[in-house]
């Protein structure tokens, strides 16, 4: 038998208390009560046969070997070599030509290696043995040291599997996984994520991840400087992710900060999901929900939310004016009628098109329904030279007539316009004044502009409402 580990202070201890043979009683009984009341440790002494130190005489082992590996002491005592007959196959080569080299050579050697129990079970021993001599014999006698460390390698394997299975998951998980250490940078990325950002293996180790955010996103950046400085134990965000060519896709990440025993911080583990398809629906769907599905202008829901917006920031800001222009479209009725409902619901694109080319980009051209379109410009304030100006310039650009399929449609409109002159007015009242005004325009022949009364913003006039609902 041979060497030692796993617990050197034992080791030492035991193989130091044997660093000669006791010559006297006393000695040799406080030498067996030490070796031999240790646990999970065997100690052993066998003499060197210097004409042939490949080969030595078994003097004594402590009975420890029994629980260890399950044969009685006389097995270990005698010249059948048990030791090299219960090797572990797997470690019979490496062992043999160790123990050989050491012999060959005189000089300690320390190996960790399986033996095979009694009941077949495999036993892990740290062995540690040296050549000493007996200082008043002159004797060399080999000892050391076992130590069943079993339990420590079952622990690595246990360990080592789990790491395995980890890795496994790591590299084959069909979202990114990344670690992040507490100073903001990625340790480790996935496969998946590298993908994803077009980057190449490992490119994204030691970059910090507030790099690959949208830097717009305070919220997420923000939370991830929280959790790496340990404020917060977990980070769910929705963000954009910059892909390696500059370009950002949106992703759904969870971020979980590592504690250890101590509830210190060590780093981060986190996954990363590609939703940039789901986020694509839902903001199609919640522009479904306020925009027209034939036109792609701003619906009814929406036109009345900026209005709402533009009168509030025309109660802060005084100088600020709201213009409303109510346009529905002449006859249009015939040309359902003439050239069928395919080319009426053309010409309504065509008329929301040039509408929206004639205003500012920060106005709104919205269809009210129907063939009805209402405008509101936001801007400097205005008197109501300006804001017919307005009207009369959007009622031009419909007179033109629209090339739609291979015929030319005519359309004029009728235009009512509103402004803002009470900063109290709400926003149904101000659409309900500019509606108004346009069928007075209706009422005077059609094809004109008309502006609003603002003292009878709250009383509408019953007699064109009438009309309206009888047309």
């Amino acid at each position: 038998m041979r060497p030692i580990d796993d617990n050197d202070e034992v080791s030492e201890t035991a193989a130091s208390s044997v660093t000669h043979v006791p010559s006297a009683a006393g000695a040799e009984e406080r030498f067996r009560t030490l070796v031999e009341n240790i646990p999970g440790v065997t100690t052993y002494l066998d003499r060197v046969i210097v004409d042939d130190p490949g080969h030595s005489i078994p003097l004594y082992i402590s009975p420890q070997i029994e629980r260890m590996l399950g044969y009685p002491l006389s097995a270990w005592l005698d010249e059948s070599e048990l030791w090299l007959q219960i090797l572990h196959p797997d470690d019979r080569d490496r062992l043999v030509a160790a123990d050989e080299e050491a012999r060959r050579e005189m000089k300690a050697m320390s190996e960790e290696y399986r033996l095979m129990h009694r009941d077949g079970h495999v036993v892990w021993v740290s062995e540690r043995s040296a050549v000493v001599r007996d200082v008043s014999t002159d004797t060399l006698y080999w000892q050391g040291v076992m130590v069943d460390i079993t339990k420590r390698k079952l622990a690595e394997e246990a360990l080592a599997a789990s790491e395995l299975k980890f890795r496994s998951l790591f590299d084959a998980a069909a979202i990114g996984v990344f670690t992040l250490g507490l100073d903001g940078r990625i340790i480790q990325a996935n496969p998946t994520i590298e993908w994803l950002g077009r980057y190449e293996a490992g490119e994204l180790s030691d970059v910090p991840i507030a790099d690959l955010i949208d830097p717009e996103d305070d919220e997420t950046i923000e939370g991830l400087a929280e959790l790496c400085a340990g404020h917060r134990d977990r980070c769910r965000t929705q963000h954009r992710f910059r892909r390696k060519d500059g370009s950002f896709m949106w992703c759904r990440s969870v971020i979980t900060l590592v504690r250890d025993a101590d509830v210190r911080p060590l780093y981060a583990m986190g996954m990363l999901e590609d939703v940039s398809d789901r986020k694509l629906a839902e903001d199609e769907l919640t522009h479904r929900a306020v925009h027209d599905a034939l036109t792609g202008l701003p619906n009814r829901q929406l036109l009345m939310d900026r209005l709402g917006v533009a009168l509030a920031r025309a109660q802060r800001e005084p100088l600020v004016g709201v213009t409303v222009v109510f346009i529905d479209l002449d006859d249009f009725k015939v040309v359902n009628d003439t050239f069928g409902h395919p080319v009426g619901d053309e010409l309504l694109v065509e008329v929301g098109r040039r509408l929206s080319s004639a205003v500012r980009p920060a106005d709104t051209v919205a269809r009210y329904g129907g063939d009805e379109f209402v405008v509101i410009a936001v801007g400097d304030a205005t008197g109501p030279e300006e804001a017919r100006a307005l009207a009369e310039r959007l009622a031009r650009e419909l007179k033109t007539g629209f090339d739609i399929g291979d015929r030319e449609v005519a359309c004029t409109a009728s235009l009512g316009v509103a402004l803002c002159t009470d900063a109290t007015v709400r926003p149904e009242d101000l659409i309900r004044e500019a509606d108004t005004a346009m069928y007075r325009a209706k009422w005077e022949g059609r094809d004109r502009v008309e502006l609003s009364n603002r003292g009878r913003v709250n009383e509408p006039a019953s007699g064109l409402l009438d009309e309206r609902v009888a047309r």
